[in-house]
This record gives C-alpha cells, structure tokens and sequence, in this order.
C-alpha cells in the first residue's frame, strides 16, 4: 500500500511539472573532505546564462529550472560538478588537487575559504614539503614564501637550524621568531623538527594584522600555521608507503679544496722563515707529507634514510590518517648522528548530526650525538681539532707507515676515530604534541568549541669518557642530565553564522584561552672513574660530585574575538580583538589589549568589470592593526638572587638580576594594502605593501655600574620596518597530459631605527660590531680597511670622520687603532631583498620540481679569515688558503695581502666583511609515475612512483667562508650547510 501511495505522489508531482514546464529544486553543497557546508558555491542550469544560485551560509539554494535540467555546481579550488537536477539534492565536492589548499584554518573556529579572507596569508602545501630531505620541514619553506626569511645556519644532522623571520627585525631586543601553530596548538620549531613531513597537509604564513591578531600578544612576528594530514569522510582506505635511500655530503668542499697543500705550504713558509728553519722543523722530523685533514675530520657520502607508512580514509561518520615514520642522517662530521621516529594518529568523528570530536597526536623520539669540537646554530668554535680543523699543517702524516690512521697525530692531538671509541656524548628526546577537541552545535549554526592541548618532551643527556682514553690519565667523567619541557594549551570558543535576505552574511566567534608552560632540567657530574665498565655517577671521587637543576613558568591567559561580515560574496570586512593577561610582566602591567580591522573587496564580482573577460580574478585588501610580543625570559621583570661564592665556608647568596616592576608589552602596529589576482587563465599576482612599527621595544639597556648592574630590561625605543612581497606565477603551457609553471617570490624590507632610549641617538656596541643609529638601519661598525701602502707593503685604514655614522673615505693611516677608527662601514647588518623562483613541470607520468632562494645585500663577518689568512696567528706553523701567497714584495707590489716578512697582520677590520648574498638551488626533484595501464593486472597496488631528489644542489655566492647561508653576524668554525641526494619509492594501495 505505502509503495502506491509514494508512486501516485510521484506521478502527481511529474505531471505538474511537466504541465508548468518548470519545477522548484534544493539541495545542500558539501565539502568531501570535512562535510562542512560550501558557502557561496554557484549553482547554474547548463545552457541558460540568466538562471542560477549560491549556496547560502548552510551550503542550501533553491532554483526553478526547466524540466529534466541539467545543474553545473562549482566553487573556487574545488572540482566543479553536473548532476541532474532533483528535489531534493545531496551534492559533495571534491578538492581540486591544484588548489588543496584552498580551505584553511588561520585562526579560531571554522576553517575559511583563501578566496574569502581580508588577511594576507600564504599556504605552501603538502606537494613542496613532502620527501623533504632536510630533517625538517621548515627549511623547505626558504624562497616559497614572499617577505619570509627562511636560513639554516649549519649542516650539522640533529641541528635545529633554521631560522625565520617574517618582514624584517620585529626588535632589537625580544626575539623576532614568528609564533609556530601545529593543528590549533601554539608549538615550537623543534617540535616540527620532530614530525615526518609527510604527514604535514600544509604550512601556512599569517603575515598582517588581520590574519594574526587573533593571537594577540605571541603574534608580532606572524605566524606559522601547520595543518596535519586527514582522512576525508566517506572515502576509501589508502595506505601508501614511502622508502627514500641516499647520501649527505658537505656542500662546500670546495672551501677546503682552496687550502694549501703541503708542498705548497712548505714553499710559502720558505719564503718567510728561511730553508734552514723549515728543514730543522720538518725534514729532519720526516714530515713532508700532503695530508688533506678535512677529510681526516670529516666524512663524506654518508648514509641517509626516510620511511614511512601512511593509511587514511574515512566513512560517513569518521576520518582518520594512521602513520609512522623512520628517519636517520649521519652527519658530515665524525661521531654526528640524528635518528627520528614518529608515530601519528588524527581521528575526526561525527557520530550525532549535532557533535563533532577529534584526536591529533604525534608521538616522536629522536637521538643525536653532535661532534661539540664543531660550531653549528648555537655558537662559534675555536678548535683546531674541529670547526679550526683547516688549520692543520698538511705536512705532518695522518697515517702510520702501514697505511693505519694514527690515533695521535705528531703534532700531538688525538683523531675522532679514537675519540669516539672513548668518549659518547648522546642525547635522547622524547616528544608529545596533540590536541583534543568536542564540538556542539546546540542549534542550526551555532558551534561550540573545547579544545585541550600539549606541547610537550622530556629529554636525557648521557655524557662519559672512559678512563681508558689516554688523556684522561686513568681518570674518567661521567655527566647525565635531564630537561622536561610542556606548554598546556586549553581554548574555548563560541562560533555563530547567520545571514540576512541571503546576502549579508555574518560570522561572530567569541573566545578564551589558557596557557601554561614549565622548564625542569636537572645535571649531575662526577670525575675519577677507574674502570671502563664501572662508569656510574657515584664510582667518580665524592670530591668532584656536582650537581645543578633550574626551573621556570610562565602562565597566559586570553580573551578574544572577531566578527566577519560578508555582504553578496563581494565585500568582506572582519574585526578582531584580543586581551592578553601574560606572567613575565610586572604585576601591574600584565594585561593589554590587541585589536585589527581588515576589508576585502572582489572587484571582478562587480557589473563594471564584466567586459573584461581576460581578467578571472581580481581582489583589493586592506587592513591594519596591532600585535604585541611577549617573547622574553620568564621571570625577567622580578629582581633575582643567586649563589655567590662560598663567604667563610657558607653559602652566600647575592642579587644576580635587577627587577623592573614596569615591565610591559612590546607594541607592534601594522599596516597592510595588497591587490592579487588571475589574468588570461594563465597569469597570478599577489602584490602588497606593509608598514611595521615597533614601539616600547623590550630592550636590555645600559645600567648605572654604582648600582651593581651593567643593565637591564626596559620598554624604550621604536622601530619601522616597510616593504613590498610580491608573488608572480605563470602557466607557461598547459595541456591534457603536460605543463610547465613559473613562480616567483620577492620581498623588499626597509629598516630603521626610529628612537632609542634616554635621549640617545646612537647605541654603539664595539663587541658586536654593530651600532644602532636614529634614523638609520642596524649597520656593521668597525675600522674600514684602506689596501696596501704600495711602497712599503704597509697595511692601511681609513681615518674615521668627525661624524662616525656617516661613511668617511679620506685620509688613509697604517696606525692600527680599532677605537680610533670604527666607523659606519656602510652595510646592513640585515639583508634587506630575499626570494625565490621554482619551476615545474610535467608530461604523462614524469614530473619535474626546482626551487632556488636567493638573500641580497647579506653580509658577513667571516672570522675564519683571521685564521686561514694570517700566518701569524698560527704562529707560522698552520695551514693557510692558496692566496694568502699573493703578498707585498719588490716584484708583487699589487698584492692582496701586506708583506708578511715585516710581521704584519689581519685586524678586525672591514677586509673580512665579505659579502655573503647567494643564489641556492635548494630543491630539485624528479619523479616518474607508473602508468595505471601497467597495474591493471592485478588489485593490490593502485599507483607506483619514483623520485630523485636533490638539496643544496649548488651555490652561487661570492662569500669566500664555508657557508653564506649563516644567519648571523659572524661565523668561525661552523659545519657547513650539507647536500643530499636521494633515490624514493611510493607505493599507494
């Protein structure tokens, strides 16, 4: 009976439709990979221009069309669809695979569409960060992203060396590291050290006001959003499986290369010290060997694996992405090692129509032994048997008569081979970083959030050396230490969408927000072990027990909001504000108020701009706003007492620090105007122009000695920071089965020092040969060097003028007085241009990636110079660079160097400035996917692809140190950036 009764409705509807020739459609537009409803998704009937809909803040629309319609369903980064029309219609797009990245998540509450943000943001996604060979993912993101200076400061394996900074200096005092964000969890950068790249969505750039003020006080510097990998709801298990093989290798060998050899060195110091002085100190002794030591102290083409195991996918009511990971790199330099495994969990479930929950956890332990002789991010060396290790004599033997490495060399150290068997130095580290979160949505919109999260890892250092170890005299060290770290993150938020007559649309979210954070470590240390295999703290002599521990916290706590206002998907304008309450502060002082307005205008929507169809796209944005940097110690605003030395056998204690009760906020204001767009199908620009003010700068400031300090903390000076990102793509061709793209970043920032503090226009610091002007960018101070003196083969200065602050190139002198003679040398001490270029392309199944980054206007002080330049220092008995020969005499009066038979020698002067701008291909890859016709055969395997993949490939740089690429201001004895190749299988079932 039911079943009639259904076929006479049916049959009744039928008939009226096809009596009035036009009938009353719905439905709902979905998005595949989140089933949230697709706001402003165009609903049109193929083949009339005049008859069509958009989705409503549910994904709803309602449209009369002709009988046996067909509907075209499309939205922006998503793949369009035709379906025939129906009453009641369930349509799900899919992410178009060109522009994934289209849905992010920049903020609190819902995920937003790119093209709908009045932010200026940019995702970099899972295609240019996936396989990175680099241990982590941050370094893939140097040249991607316009105004973002992305550099890694060693080569070391384990070594969390990269460095960013989002449109120039923020402070000269606080940090200027942007606020790193992994799923909604406020994190680190060596917790992203800690995840597989493989297992990252996308890494997305907030970079004004707009787009960051959300986070208030932990946002001056922008922020750097990580989106990990789901499985979409009702879709098909996938599990792929990953294995990369390959080798790491030193990306500059060519420094070492240009050392002398022994014959050469011999030859030089025969010229200064005479043949009798150089027979009595080497061929009588036998040493007449052309030793090449860095390949003594270092190793090269050593192994490098990744792999990885993912499975994902999903059903009506849950998504889950399921992955581990392995990886391990053995370092350029003896007894360098780092190993990482990862295990990963993301579930995200529905199971009533009005709850939503989730899971993100990433589970890591990685281990790493560093060669301590080496500098790397952390610090300089000054080792000869390290990081000085070019210094060694090449005429002294490193092997015995029988082709045996000797475990002491004659000049009296010990190798690393013979070290390592000796001593260990290895630390382990286990992480855990994840959230939680429970949504409700009570009524239709309205959605409420509790997310709890963790950032945290415990790690354990375990130091000996034997007694056994022939300079330890029978005396071993044992030292262990541990360190336990989290940051507790708890937020609450309410989230509400309406809409009004279906053309103004409004989304209000109000929010709270709690963190904690604590640091523990604690050290302990013994000396005097006996014997090799009793190396336990307490087997040391009880006279040299040590033991050490320390202990921070810091609490913040926040409220916020913001309020989106969209009128016809035409006109969007947010409003956020935030208030943030933060312990490191003054107890007056703790509480500020951030707040940012943006607006975004589609101009192409509007009726004017209809005639111009070879314009597809064109948005104008606008917004301005203010951020506030927190980013010091935690306890720097409260005087400090401390242990002193013992006073008659007791414990002294004495004030160690000076408290500053008034201790506040670092203000940042930021204005941003940009206009982005498509021309042709073909063309893609994002320009913008930003204004960055800094003012109540948390700067350590010079202190009365009368009151026992040298200095500390206070809000003073300001500071600007101005520039321009640009970001150009081009589709060169563009087939069925091939394609070749272009794309370019660009950022140019402009720097200067605005006011500093108690009146002063000048900050002079000799010691870091910087200075800090009003009205001038950070620049290098230090004498400015003048040549050779042609007739005497004299070094020789430029006098400084009266004025130091402006560049004086005059009087010459051969006076060395480094007081007497800094001066502006005239270069930034902050590159002011970076970018990158990348190149791709594809035909069939092969595939081609090239990413290059540049930084000009770089420059460096490189201290090795002093070494491998100066026969002196080594006291006429180290190695020296090839062109240290090019010295004054009679015949050679042009020569790069002064007449070192007159004793002269290198001083801290602007000679060893040298210009480290560099153009880096930093990413290439090449891969090759199977054609599906060749798996047909069988159903397990469902696509194979094999990649080769190049890092550090080759540097283009005038920079005569190891590495341009240090971010710093002078470099000696670093390890220098490393190159990788690495051969990949994917396997997808």
């Amino acid at each position: 009976m039911e079943k009639r009764i259904m076929t006479f409705v049916a049959c009744l509807f039928l008939s009226i439709g096809m009596a009035l020739a036009q009938s009353r459609v719905s439905g709902k537009v979905t998005s595949a990979e989140d089933g949230q409803p697709v706001i402003g998704a165009t609903v049109k009937v193929v083949g009339q221009k005049n008859t069509g809909a958009v989705t409503d803040v549910d994904g709803n629309f309602t449209l009369d069309v002709p009988t046996g319609a067909t509907l075209e369903v499309s939205y922006i980064g998503m793949t369009t669809k035709t379906v025939k029309a129906a009453s009641r219609m369930e349509i799900v797009l899919e992410n178009n695979s060109k522009n994934i990245d289209e849905v992010v998540v920049i903020g609190y509450g819902s995920g937003r569409k790119i093209s709908s943000l009045t932010g200026s943001i940019a995702t970099v996604n899972s295609e240019k960060l996936k396989n990175a060979p680099s241990a982590s993912v941050l370094d893939n993101l140097q040249g991607q992203v316009s105004g973002l200076s992305v550099l890694s400061s060693s080569g070391e394996a384990g070594d969390n060396a990269v460095s960013m900074r989002l449109h120039g200096v923020g402070s000269l005092g606080a940090s200027s590291t942007p606020l790193y964000v992994i799923d909604g969890i406020a994190s680190s950068s060596r917790a992203i050290m800690a995840m597989n790249p493989n297992d990252i969505k996308s890494v997305t750039v907030l970079k004004d006001a707009s787009a960051t003020s959300i986070y208030g006080s932990r946002a001056a510097n922008g922020v750097v959003y990580i989106t990990t990998k789901n499985g979409g709801y009702n879709s098909k298990a996938t599990i792929t499986l990953r294995s990369q093989y390959g080798w790491n290798t030193l990306a500059n060998k060519g420094f070492y290369e240009d050392m002398m050899t022994g014959d050469e060195l011999y030859a030089f110091y025969t010229g200064l010290l005479g043949e009798k002085t150089m027979k009595s100190l080497y061929d009588d002794e036998g040493y007449r060997s052309n030793t090449k030591w860095y390949e003594i102290y270092q190793q090269f083409n050593t192994p490098q694996t990744q792999n990885d195991l993912s499975i994902q996918g999903g059903s009506d009511r849950m998504s889950y992405n399921i992955s581990a990971s392995q990886f391990h790199q053995k370092g350029t330099t003896i007894g360098n090692f780092y190993d990482r495994y990862t295990f990963r969990t993301n579930l995200d479930a529905r199971p009533k129509t009005w709850l939503r929950t989730g899971v993100n956890i990433n589970l890591s332990y990685d281990k790493k032994q560093r060669n301590s002789a080496w500098g790397n991010s952390e610090g300089v060396s000054s080792y000869t048997n390290g990081g000085l290790s070019y210094m060694l004599n090449p005429l002294y033997p490193a092997y015995d008569e029988n082709g045996k490495l000797l475990d002491r060399f004659p000049f009296g150290a010990y190798s690393d081979q013979y070290k390592n068997r000796y001593i260990s130095d290895v630390t382990s580290r286990y992480g855990l970083n994840g959230n939680a979160y429970v949504e409700l949505e009570p009524i239709k919109n309205l959605k409420i959030r509790s997310r709890v999260g963790t950032d945290l890892y415990f790690s354990r250092n375990n130091y000996y050396k034997k007694p056994s170890y022939a300079p330890a005299a029978g005396k071993g060290t044992r030292q262990r230490s541990s360190a336990y770290n989290y940051s507790h993150t708890i937020t609450n938020t309410i989230e509400y969408g309406f809409n009004i007559n279906k053309v103004h649309q409004f989304t209000v979210l109000a929010g709270q927000e709690g963190i904690k954070s604590s640091y523990d470590t604690f050290t302990a240390y013994s000396n005097g072990q006996v014997i090799d295999a009793l190396m336990n703290l307490q087997n040391g002599e009880q006279s040299t027990y040590k033991v050490s521990e320390d202990a921070t916290e810091s609490r913040f706590l926040s409220f916020f909001g913001r309020v989106d206002y969209n009128y016809n998907n035409r006109y969007f304008f947010d409003v956020t504000v935030r208030n943030d309450a933060c312990s490191r502060f003054g107890k007056d002082n703790r509480n500020a108020t951030f707040w940012a307005v943006g607006a975004l205008w589609k101009v192409k929507s509007e009726a004017f701009m209809q005639p111009y169809t070879w314009i597809n796209s064109l948005d104008f944005k606008v917004s301005y706003g203010t951020q506030g940097n927190a980013a010091i110690g935690d306890y720097t605003a409260l005087g400090l007492v401390g242990k002193t030395t013992s006073f008659n056998d007791k414990f002294a204690m004495n004030y160690v620090q000076a408290g500053n009760p008034k201790l506040t906020w670092e203000t940042q204001k930021l204005l941003n105007i940009g206009i982005s767009g498509r021309l042709w199908n073909r063309f893609d620009f994002d320009l913008s122009y930003y204004l960055r003010k800094t003012s109540d700068m948390l700067m350590k400031v010079p202190y009365p000695y009368t009151t026992g300090f040298s200095s500390m903390y206070n809000n003073v000076g300001e500071l600007q920071n101005q520039g321009v990102d640009v970001k150009l793509g081009v589709d060169i061709v563009r087939g069925k089965d091939y394609f070749v793209n272009f794309s370019t970043t660009f950022n140019y920032n402009a720097m200067k020092v605005t006011k500093l503090f108690d009146g002063r226009q000048r900050w002079e610091m000799p010691g870091y040969l910087t200075a800090y002007v009003v009205g001038k960018a950070p620049a290098f101070y230090l004498p400015l060097y003048a040549g050779i003196n042609k007739e005497n083969g004299a070094p020789m200065w430029y006098k400084a003028g009266d004025n130091p602050d402006v560049t004086t190139k005059k009087e010459t002198t051969e006076d060395f007085n480094e007081a007497a003679l800094t001066q502006n040398s005239g270069k930034n001490l902050y590159a002011p241009v970076n970018g990158g270029f990348s190149i791709a392309a594809g035909w069939k199944g092969l595939s081609l990636q090239a990413d290059f980054s540049y930084v000009l206007g770089k420059y460096l002080y490189n201290n090795d110079a002093m070494f491998y330049n100066d026969p002196s220092v080594g006291g006429y008995t180290t190695n020296l660079k090839k062109n240290t020969a090019d010295y004054w005499t009679e015949d050679n009066k042009n020569a790069k160097f002064p007449n070192w038979k007159e004793g002269y020698t290198l001083q801290f002067d602007d000679s060893m400035l040298e210009n480290a701008s560099f153009l880096r291909l930093k990413n290439l890859q090449i891969g090759y996917q199977l054609p599906k016709s060749l798996l047909a055969w069988q159903n397990v395997l469902s696509d194979v692809k094999f990649t080769a993949t190049a890092r550090n490939l080759f540097t283009v740089t005038n920079y005569g140190g190891i590495d341009p690429e240090v971010d710093g201001n002078l470099v000696r004895g670093i390890i220098g950036n490393s190159k990788q190749f690495l051969f990949g299988v994917e396997l997808t079932f």
